[in-house]
């Protein structure tokens, strides 16, 4: 049985980020940008107004200007303003050749074909006009690798005329629930039996970090069972999630059905509660984590191994780990590292009650896990803790 830092430090040593993909950019979103991107424009691409008003020369503010003509927004159209003329101008719209000044409409005396700038107004050179490449010039850094790309990067790239990025790869993942006593949900609950939420919670969480390629199979408690679909999915799927069988006990197959599916055994048991039979093994690369069947047991660890090394994979972090102050004491009588489930707010946290392997009715309230360290005892209130924020 090994500690919580070793069996992440093995985790991390062995599971390696996905592959190089190249994705259209509204389909993008939530991955890692595999490499930098550099801006391949400048931008504005030409000098533009950022006011509806008139184009200046700035020295003639004072005279008497007749009306040009209009370049509208979206024009193509080039045009020089001509001494004693200005050009009526839009937001987005080309600034003229020779203008060095927008004066924004409001300011503007305007008869139709000449205007007279008010002179109660701050003008000065410059005014509303967005020079050319004032915010991105041609070649540089619009997005580093590495950057987890959310909707506003999105725009950003369109901005540039980007339609397609290289981000790193999801992986595929393969969900193996076994359990005689588990029922779907739906249906009348028999006795002997309980309702399956594994499956539903590792699917909602893996949903939520934009996994999109998953499988989820269930088997038996029996060897052969067991090993046939470990062994097929092993085949297929970047990542193995499995549930339940696990421990010691007579109808706990799972690590002999990894071994006999050629998954090497990194680890087998922490030291923590909820979760210690934990199983971690790997093939060709390929993480397997088995874990507890107990369903507070399989979200601890999710949250504690398998989250973060599907993260390490994707190039991104989904968990916020942060600290607060204990709302109360408590008495930590087990000599192993305790992941308790919480209420943080404002920098404090509660202990819910409830906090047995199989008892899931804390998660109506709580919002974190609470870390309590293997070689703590007494916990005091207001002690700092680390916790893991929800996903």
């Amino acid at each position: 049985m090994i500690a919580v830092a070793t069996a992440k430090q093995i985790i991390n040593s062995l599971v390696k980020t996905g592959t190089i993909t190249e994705r259209p950019i509204l389909d993008a979103t939530g991955y890692a940008l595999a490499q930098t991107v550099l801006s391949p424009i400048q931008f504005p691409a030409f000098r533009q107004s950022s006011m509806d008003g008139f184009a200046i020369y700035f020295k003639e503010r004072e005279k008497l200007l007749s009306i040009q003509e209009a370049l509208p927004a979206g024009t193509t159209k080039t045009l020089t303003i001509e001494k004693g003329k200005t050009i009526q101008v839009y937001t987005g719209s080309p600034v003229p050749d020779g203008a060095d000044c927008v004066v924004q409409k409001e300011w503007v005396n305007n008869n139709g074909t000449t205007i007279q700038i008010q002179t109660d107004h701050n003008i000065q050179p410059g005014d509303h006009i967005r020079e050319t490449g004032s915010d991105l010039e041609k070649g540089s850094i619009l997005i580093t690798a590495g950057t987890v790309l959310y909707p506003a990067h999105i725009g950003l790239l369109a901005s540039a005329g980007i339609t397609k990025v290289g981000v790193i790869q999801k992986p595929s993942v393969a969900i193996v629930i076994t359990g005689n006593e588990l029922q779907q949900p739906g249906e009348p609950l028999q006795f002997g039996k309980v309702y399956n939420s594994n499956a539903f919670a590792i699917q909602a969480h893996l949903k939520k970090m934009g996994i999109e390629q998953m499988v989820i199979r269930y088997v038996n408690d029996n060897l052969a069972d067991t090993h046939k679909t470990i062994a097929a999915l092993i085949e297929q799927y970047d990542l193995l999630i499995i549930t339940g069988g696990v421990s010691v006990g007579d109808f706990d197959f799972v690590p002999f059905a990894c071994k006999k599916a050629g998954i090497t055994e990194q680890f087998h048991k922490v030291k923590q509660r909820p979760g210690k039979p934990l199983f971690f093994g790997t093939r060709q690369n390929k993480p397997v984590f088995g874990l507890p069947g107990n369903p507070a047991a399989v979200l601890s660890c999710l949250y504690q191994y398998v989250i973060p090394a599907i993260d390490q994979m994707c190039g991104i972090c989904s968990i916020t780990t942060v600290t607060a102050r204990l709302t109360s004491s408590f008495n930590k009588t087990i000599p192993l590292t305790q992941f308790l489930k919480g209420y943080v707010e404002k920098g404090e946290v509660t202990i819910l009650p409830a906090q047995a392997s199989y008892q899931l009715s804390a998660l109506g309230s709580a919002n974190c896990w609470i870390e309590l360290e293997e070689a703590w005892t007494t916990v005091a209130a207001q002690q700092e803790v680390k916790i893991y924020l929800f996903i």
